[in-house]
Formats: structure tokens, C-alpha cells, sequence
């Protein structure tokens, strides 16, 4: 699950580059996401490790290639093993 930060450099960059073509510059993310140059790069970062996009550091943070622009749901893994049942089963099972 990822962080606030993070997450929201995620939503905002596939947002952004859905309407414009392209990713947004480092002054624009500052703007759209409220944080500062150095919690934004942390972000990426933390993108980078966690495969949701792929980028260079060293690299402007408009060069960032999308890989997965939605945060990847994660099961409980405390479910009841009839919930797990439930969860698995079709709807034909009913009819």
C-alpha cells in the first residue's frame, strides 16, 4: 500500500499525462500536489521501488515512464475462510 505522498504523485501524474500528453514538470507537480521538491522526489523514489513507474533519479521527473497508474488492491489476508469461499465462487453457484 502506498504512502499519501506517493499515491497522489501517481494520481496526478496519470491524470496529468491523460489530459496534456505529457508528465508534469517539477514546479507543476509542486503546485498540483502542495509538497515540496524534496518530498516529491522521495515519492518518485518510492514509485520506482514499488514498480509503478520507471525512472531515473538523476533524470528530470518528467521523463518518468507510467507502468501501473492505479494503486494495486491488496486482499486481506485475515478474511474468514468462508468469506474467502464467498469470494470464490461464481454467481451461477446461486442459480
Amino acid at each position: 500500500m502506498l504512502g499519501d505522498t506517493p499515491r497522489k504523485l501517481l494520481r496526478i501524474m496519470y491524470h496529468f499525462s491523460g489530459h496534456f500528453k505529457r508528465l508534469p514538470t517539477l514546479p507543476e507537480m509542486e503546485r498540483l500536489s502542495g509538497r515540496m521538491p524534496v518530498a516529491i522526489r522521495d515519492g518518485m523514489k518510492i514509485l520506482v521501488k514499488e514498480n509503478y513507474i520507471s525512472w531515473n533519479p538523476h533524470a528530470p521527473i518528467e521523463t518518468a515512464v507510467i507502468i501501473e497508474g492505479w494503486e494495486r488492491e491488496e486482499l486481506n489476508t485475515e478474511l474468514s475462510l468462508d468469506t474467502k469461499r464467498s469470494l470464490q465462487t461464481s454467481n451461477l453457484d446461486y442459480w
